[in-house]
């Protein structure tokens, strides 16, 4: 049997790029091959079916060694056909037959600026910092009073990006239970480690574990797990590491947070003869297929991504409710929750009060995320604007299948020329909206204007533009159920079924 493969760093995020990672799986599984799912960090697989109407059977879940691009090549040379699936990951191509899925190309051909920050200012200051390179099996994170609380899971682990020889760590606990304060364990790199030192505040309910680290000990993986049966809410608010290192870096955090975020992802030196080395280019949109022809010189072809959208069902009971999904953030394509809120305010003002705003997301790691999540729910203070946090994926459906519009609105103010990047290069949560029964009133940028058709919802391209056309449903109640009806049957055309069809056209023939 031919082997297939296919790669994404990102997978545990569980977003929607590692939707299309897991539909090239699923749909070169279904066309005969053996296939691998590649990646580096645990996934949950069960939050994945549960999220995306997974059938992962017959799939493996391969986890290698987490390496730079140019380096993971090695790991192709055994696939007839390898689809590389990661978001500004450009590994050099060593299969029979490479497919380079692409969400957006980074550039090329950058200013001096750009290539001293990639090639030497990152690069060094990796090198040289002592920090927390990777946080994994978190709930979530929580901006209180200036502190982030990042509450723990069963098991959570934080990764180092080197050596470190004593630190501590500060927990909060909800309530202070000895159970759960002695029935802490810790792991170094899988093996147990206990602390040297504890010291317990009653009045901030907090405790501070403090540890010794042998020198010869290699890699550096701290697990934290709470004990069985544990009902006590527990966060890390604090590590201290006494190395000037480490000093320097939390300085350097404070002051340059946007650029600090490049020590944790962000993209590298991009080689044209690592491009080069597979036989096809796919895109996700028109939009970045532009791009790719912009930037590379590159002829590409579109393959538009799957949505689940037999996950998502209309509620028969609808209620006045807008509704956008989408991460605070503060950099990149950020989402617009805060310009959203103003023209929502706008509209309550107008008399249409009995209309709610929901978000659903999640908020970025980052003091700058967090302000900007704060920054978002003041704005909103005294109207009928709802936040929905990390809420399971019944809930999110819950949300969309009772909500009557959908707003998207990253793009907004940002020059699609000058700065494409920050466009929506395709938009997913736009379809499993449409699938739901919402009418999609969304920029008209990026990807966006791909999924909307006349029929099924509107693109506006300025502020006013979003208030006239979302008035416009509210007051033709016929109007939003000709979009709605639209807006189900356009949604289908994004089915796995399409999906698999149309890869099929690009793959070899023998």
């Amino acid at each position: 049997m031919k082997k297939a493969g296919v790669y994404d760093r990102w997978l545990y995020v569980l977003g929607g790029g590692e939707q299309v990672a897991f539909a090239y799986a699923e749909a070169l599984r279904d066309l005969g091959y053996q296939t691998d799912l590649i990646t580096h960090r645990k996934v949950d697989i069960e939050a994945a079916k549960a999220k995306m109407d997974l059938n992962l059977k017959g799939i493996n879940l391969k986890y290698i060694p987490n390496m730079v691009d140019s380096q993971l090549g090695q790991h192709t040379e055994q696939y007839d056909i390898f689809v590389s699936n990661s978001y500004l990951d450009y590994i050099p191509n060593r299969s029979k037959y490479g497919i380079l899925s692409v969400f957006f190309p980074s550039r090329i051909n950058i200013s001096l600026y750009e290539y001293l920050k990639r090639a030497h200012i990152v690069p060094s200051l990796k090198n040289f910092f002592i920090y927390p390179s990777r946080f994994e099996g978190f709930r979530y994170d929580e901006c209180v009073k200036g502190t982030i609380y990042k509450w723990l899971d069963k098991e959570s682990v934080i990764t180092f990006n080197k050596h470190i020889g004593r630190f501590k760590i500060e927990l909060f606990f909800d309530y202070l239970f000895f159970s759960c304060i002695d029935g802490i364990t810790f792991l170094l790199n899988g093996s147990p480690i206990k602390p040297k030192g504890r010291t317990l505040n009653i009045f901030e309910n907090t405790a501070v574990y403090s540890f010794e680290i042998p020198k010869k000990t290699k890699g550096f993986n701290l697990t934290i797990k709470l004990p069985e049966g544990n009902t006590c809410a527990v966060a890390v608010i604090g590590i201290l590491i006494p190395n000037y290192r480490y000093f320097l870096y939390n300085l350097f955090k404070t002051f340059f947070p946007r650029l600090e975020m490049r020590l944790h992802g962000g993209p590298s030196m991009t080689r044209f003869s690592d491009i080069e080395t597979y036989n096809k280019v796919i895109t996700i949109s028109e939009f970045s297929r532009y791009w790719v022809k912009r930037y590379w010189g590159l002829s590409s072809e579109v393959l538009y991504p799957p949505a689940s959208i037999n996950k998502f069902q209309p509620s028969k009971n609808k209620k006045n409710i807008i509704v956008n999904i989408g991460r605070f953030f503060v950099t990149g394509h950020c989402k617009k929750q805060l310009d959203m809120v103003r023209v929502f305010k706008k509209l309550a003002d107008k008399g249409f009060s009995d209309w709610e705003l929901h978000f659903i997301g999640s908020v970025a790691e980052g003091e700058a995320h967090q302000r900007y999540f704060r920054t978002v729910q003041e704005e909103s203070q005294g109207y009928p604007v709802f936040f929905h946090i990390n809420i399971p994926f019944n809930q999110l459906k819950e949300i969309l299948s009772v909500a009557k519009i959908y707003w998207h609105a990253t793009g907004l103010d940002e020059d699609s020329n000058r700065t494409p990047i920050r466009m929506e290069h395709f938009g997913i949560t736009t379809v499993e909206a449409m699938a739901s029964g919402c009418v999609p009133v969304v920029i008209n940028k990026g990807g966006q204007s791909e999924i909307v058709t006349e029929d099924s919802g509107f693109l506006w391209n300025s502020r006013d533009e979003l208030l006239e056309f979302t008035i416009k449903l509210i007051k033709n109640s016929s109007l939003l159920r000709k979009k709605s009806q639209g807006a189900l049957e356009r949604s289908k055309f994004f089915s796995k079924e399409n999906f698999k069809g149309e890869l099929q056209k690009y793959l070899p023939k023998d």
